[in-house]
């Protein structure tokens, strides 16, 4: 019996070893090789072939360092169980576009644009014939609010950090002066007005020779909806630019966000690192950087994403760097357990990691106006599909978009996002592209450090999401309006929670929110969450039920809560027959099975006076140094069990919130049965940033 145990077990082992294979390419491989270090693969493309051919076995297939141009999406179609990773501690590169070296740059020869540079600029200029060299160059496109999330133009790099497109000003934003034409307004539904016209007061703008190649960027109306326009004009006599299409809302003036800046023209190259982009005629221009001689020269060229994960299960892709694609890192759809582990996704012209489909394929394009139209779309997004570990920053249009679950059943994905970094996630289109955008049912944002962005850092829609032990800052620095935390519009989005996140240094300049509810949104949780310095009013309940914030810190903020019922004011028509809230409950059959029984309250929304916020709750928080509590009316909200102080409730050290409570602390005598936050829990527990 024990010589037949052995022979089984021995039997077992060959099998299971026979069951994995390895796979290996390196940049100085071969196609026609086997795959083995020997004779490497050169191509990831050869080796998914052969792992398609591999029957049912695990494959890991192991990359040697180096390099790897990415000139079309890499396919990984129908397959189970598949890794890919460096060989060992080895540094891997997928890189979607071109690198050249400093000799390709050359000196502006052509009398015409050596007029419009700056004098003292002109002989340190340098070009770089794109054309000459076989590089597709694609230029500039509209972007901001209302408009498809696309892939970025082709941007300029060196030694790993992105150049800035030539703008003024340099360092902020002009005003908008008066209006002589608001343009159409889409959101009106008023056409026909004719392209937008507005006065500049600044001397700069009339000493430019040429509006060709000219663009203008900021915040035209309102404070939350940015746009990037091509000019079709400007008047140096009456001081007005014409714009050459319409936005959103039009163009307003008056308020301190509505602002101007000019980009792409070569009179205003005046800083090193700043280029500008001629992609009709091939051409870029640059000031190199001050500093060390250029190593490396990077031109972004992808428009698709450089991975699509598709119909596959179990696939992982571990230590990976992908950088300098217009489009996305990875794209992944109806696949199960796939999983983004410890990579590093930066330089991209557009969202780094997308799970589930958008308005199209291997797109994002209108999900944003899609979604609150088709409220129970399915995106294909999988199961247990996550983001883990890894560095996602200098992207385009945000760091992960995140979906899955079916709305219209509440069946969760168990999709993820966890331990992460993400930073700097705006930097072509600056609102509403959050560090991660979550939807569907039943998914998880935790552990993430998400900072640096001129808006949002989470925009939520959905069902039965957590987003816990977050660390959340820096965020919404140029917007109004808005909160790092968003989500709105549609009451049926419930059971969501928001745990142990600590928001701080929000910026109070404009109006600026760390949790937000906007326009009547419902039945979120927050509780143990730490508000320190956490903007101008860090909760906006605007107008909605059930809202309930319990055991959180409030703690050095000019208020704490505001709490409005604009369903009664300039809301209402919201809530009128077929108004959206109605449209969309109607749409999850709110008063049926599965939403009446997830959510009971739901099911009465109409029941009373819904224009009026109830069913809200403030109970066992801390408010510290506090000085407003509430705006708005008490009776929108039960409150209990709050304590209000200017005394230190026990802090290890008050401007540290993080460093936690003395174990004596007066907040566990003062606040009835308060929960102690796991402090050390909250944020990422990746490697101090390097750079």
């Amino acid at each position: 019996m024990i010589r037949f145990l052995l022979s089984a077990f021995l039997l077992f082992g060959v099998c299971a070893a026979q069951a994995r294979q390895t796979l290996i390419v390196s940049p100085r491989g071969t196609d026609n090789g086997n795959g083995t270090l020997r004779k490497p693969f050169r191509t990831v493309e050869r080796a998914l072939q052969a792992a398609s051919a591999a029957g049912g076995d695990t494959v890991d297939i192991l990359l040697r360092d180096g390099s790897y141009p990415v000139r079309q999406t890499i396919e990984v179609n129908g397959l189970k169980h598949v890794t890919l990773a460096p060989y060992g501690n080895e540094q891997v590169s997928f890189i979607g576009g071109y690198v050249l070296t400093a000799d390709r740059l050359k000196k502006v020869t052509d009398p015409s644009m050596r007029r419009r540079l700056r004098p003292e600029v002109r002989d340190r200029v340098r070009q770089i014939d794109a054309r000459g060299l076989g590089i597709p160059l694609a230029g500039l496109i509209p972007k901001g609010f209302g408009r498809p999330s696309l892939p970025g133009w082709s941007e300029l790099f060196v030694d790993g950090r992105p150049l800035t497109i030539a703008r003024w000003p340099n360092d902020t934003m002009a005003p908008i002066g008066r209006i002589h034409c608001t343009g159409d307004i889409p959101r009106e539904e008023k056409y026909g007005i004719g392209d937008p016209v507005f006065e500049y007061a600044e001397a700069r703008p009339s000493a430019w020779e040429s509006t060709d190649g000219m663009w203008i960027g900021g915040y035209f109306a309102h404070g939350y909806a940015d746009d990037m326009i091509p000019v079709r004009s400007i008047d140096t006599a009456a001081h007005t630019i014409t714009a050459a299409m319409s936005t959103r809302y039009g163009f307003m003036t008056g308020a301190p966000w509505r602002r101007w800046l000019a980009l792409n023209l070569p009179e205003e190259i005046d800083r090193p690192g700043e280029y500008v982009l001629d992609a009709a005629n091939g051409q870029l221009y640059l000031l190199p950087p001050e500093g060390a001689p250029m190593r490396e020269i990077a031109i972004s060229t992808l428009e698709t994403p450089m991975f699509a994960i598709e119909g596959c299960r179990h696939i992982t892709l571990r230590g990976l760097t992908l950088e300098y694609s217009r489009g996305m890192g990875v794209y992944i759809e109806a696949s199960d357990s796939v999983r983004v582990d410890s990579c590093v996704i930066r330089n991209l012209g557009h969202v780094g990691i997308c799970i589930g489909r958008g308005d199209q394929p291997r797109q994002v394009g209108a999900l944003g106006e899609i979604i609150y139209d088709q409220i129970l779309i399915n995106r294909r997004a999988g199961t247990h599909n996550g983001v883990s570990n890894c560095h996602i920053y200098r992207t385009g249009s945000g760091g992960v978009d995140l979906g899955g679950g079916d709305r219209a059943t509440l069946t969760p994905a168990h999709n993820y996002v966890e331990n992460c970094r993400i930073h700097d996630f705006n930097r072509l289109e600056k609102s509403y592209r959050p560090g991660v955008w979550i939807d569907g049912v039943g998914n998880r944002v935790s552990n993430c450090e998400i900072f640096d962005a001129p808006s949002m850092a989470v925009l939520l829609h959905g069902n039965d999401h957590r987003v816990e032990y977050c660390d959340i800052y820096d965020v919404c620095r140029e917007v109004d309006d808005q909160g790092a935390l968003y989500y709105g519009r549609d009451p049926s989005e419930r059971g969501n929670r928001v745990r142990y996140c600590y928001f701080h240094h929000l910026p109070t300049v404009h109006r600026v929110s760390a949790t937000y509810h906007d326009d009547g949104a419902c039945g979120l949780e927050v509780f143990g969450c730490v508000y320190y310095r956490a903007g101008s009013g860090p909760v906006l309940i605007g107008g909605g039920h059930d809202n309930h914030y319990r055991n959180n810190l409030f703690i050095d903020l000019p208020q704490a809560i505001h709490i409005d019922n604009r369903m009664q004011g300039w809301g209402r028509g919201m809530l009128d027959p077929d108004g959206v809230v109605d449209r969309r409950l109607r749409a999850v059959r709110h008063t049926e099975p599965p939403y009446a029984t997830a959510y009971p309250e739901l099911a009465r929304y109409w029941e009373g006076t819904p224009r009026v916020p109830r069913g809200n709750v403030v109970s066992g928080n801390l408010f510290y140094r506090v000085g407003r509590i509430l705006s708005g009316s008490p009776a929108w909200a039960d409150w209990s069990n709050n304590w209000i102080t200017v005394a230190d409730p026990g802090f290890v050290n008050p401007e540290k919130p993080l460093q936690g409570f003395v174990p004596d602390a007066a907040i566990y005598r003062m606040i009835d049965r308060f929960t102690p936050i796991p402090f050390e829990r909250i944020g990422c527990s990746l490697p101090p940033l390097t750079e």
